[in-house]
Order: structure tokens, then sequence, then C-alpha cells
């Protein structure tokens, strides 16, 4: 079965062929080169770019949470980067479309400046969230096993796994694994667990709670444990805090 980020990666490449495909297609009508072949093929590449935009935005709202919980503090800007230039590109490509037909139902041709234009700006907006995306994929881990952040991930359940082994105190081992140079928790809910992009934790955290955010994405249970958790809670309860224990 299909991971939904795998749905988003298939989608976005439909996109990612047709608009500069498109932009392509205009340049060669507007030199006089393809004839009627070019012409007939026009409106089935701007329904690829339409279909890969849309069906890339509705599978992107679908990993959005993924991204949330997989981009660490401040890297959630690529995320949010990354979210807004899709909006982008849709937006640019609906309008191109409508003013393509528009000019069809006129009778007028398919090759002027102002549709050039969209499909240039549509192609540079691509360009960007392409960029970044990748950034988000290979550099920052999101939709990847074991890749990127998630090597953070199994360098601080092993850093945690080794002091618990040697006999560390469990609060102790646990604000270790908590800090940014552990598991990084630190990134997303404050140095004191205060909070900052991620809630507060201080006073304590619920395993089935910690399980339903990041049991998929940047702490799975193959990786951190029951007993990892175990550890960083028993920090987070040396914290004053207003979190109730169930």
């Amino acid at each position: 079965m299909p991971h939904l980020s795998e749905l988003h990666g298939a989608a976005t490449h439909l996109a990612v062929v047709a608009i500069p495909l498109y932009v392509i297609v205009l340049l060669c009508r507007r030199a006089g080169l393809g004839g009627g072949a070019l012409a007939a093929a026009e409106p089935w590449v701007v329904g690829g770019a339409v279909a890969g935009t849309v069906l890339a935005g509705a599978t992107g709202l679908l990993v959005w949470g993924q991204a949330q919980t997989e981009l660490r503090g401040g890297q959630f800007t690529l995320g949010t980067a990354h979210f807004w230039l899709g909006i982008a590109v849709t937006v640019i490509v609906l309008a191109v479309a409508a003013w393509r037909l528009w000019r069809v139902q006129q009778d007028r041709h398919t090759h002027g400046h102002a549709l050039l234009a969209g499909g240039v700006l549509a192609l540079v907006a691509v360009l960007a969230q392409g960029y970044i995306g990748g950034r988000m994929t290979y550099d920052q881990g999101v939709g990847v096993d074991r890749g990127g952040q998630f090597a953070q991930t199994a360098t601080g359940a092993r850093k945690l796994g080794v002091a618990l082994a040697g006999g560390a105190d469990q609060a102790a081992a646990g604000r270790m694994a908590f800090a940014r140079s552990g598991l990084g928790c630190a990134s997303c809910h404050g140095d004191q667990a205060q909070g900052l992009r991620g809630p507060a934790l201080a006073g304590g955290a619920e395993l089935e709670e910690f399980r339903g955010v990041h049991g998929d994405g940047l702490f799975p249970p193959a990786v951190v444990s029951d007993r990892d958790f175990a550890a960083i809670d028993a920090w987070l309860q040396t914290l004053p805090g207003s979190r109730e224990r169930r």
C-alpha cells in the first residue's frame, strides 16, 4: 500500500513535467514551430498541469501533519514556504487554464504573451517549491524513514540507551535526551519544555499522546522505546507545569 507521501511525490512529478512542457509548447508555437501537432497537444499539456497541481495539493494537505511532526523548531519554515508556494502554483495554473479556455471560447489564439508569462511564472514557482521540497526530503527526512532528521533520533535514542544501561539517573538521562543535542525534543517544545512550536510538556506527558502524535513520524516505537519515553517523562515531571496527569 503506497504511503501518502509517495502519492504526493507521484502527483507532484506530473505537474513538474507538464508545467515546463507547457512553456516549451508556447515558445515553439510563438516561433511558428510544430504547426497543428503542437496546437492539438497543448490542451492535453494544460490538462496534465491542472491535474498534477490539484492532485499534488490534495495529497500535500494529507501529509501536512507529517511535516509538522518531522521538522524540528525553525526548520518548519521550510514546510510553511513549501505549502504556500504550492498554493501559488495551483492558483497560477488554474488562472492560466481559465484564461486559455476563455480565449478558445472567443476563437482567439492561445499562445499570447499573457499566457506565456503565466506559464513562466508557474515554472519559477514550481522550481522554487521543488527545491524546498528537496530540502525537506533529503536534508530533513520528511517522508523518508531512517533518513535526514531521523538520524538524530536514532543517535539520541542510542545515547539514551547507553546512559540508562550504565545506571544513570532516569530523570538526568531524560533531560539529556530531551535537549537539542539529544533526541531534539527541545527544538519544538523549548529547553525547559515550556512550549515553542510544539505544546508545553512541563509537568509530564502521556505515552498515548506521544505515540499518537509521533508514532508514525519522527519518533517511531522501533527507535524510541517506552523505556526511553519513561526517562524523558521522569525529567518532565520534575519541571513545574500545569499539565494534569491522567
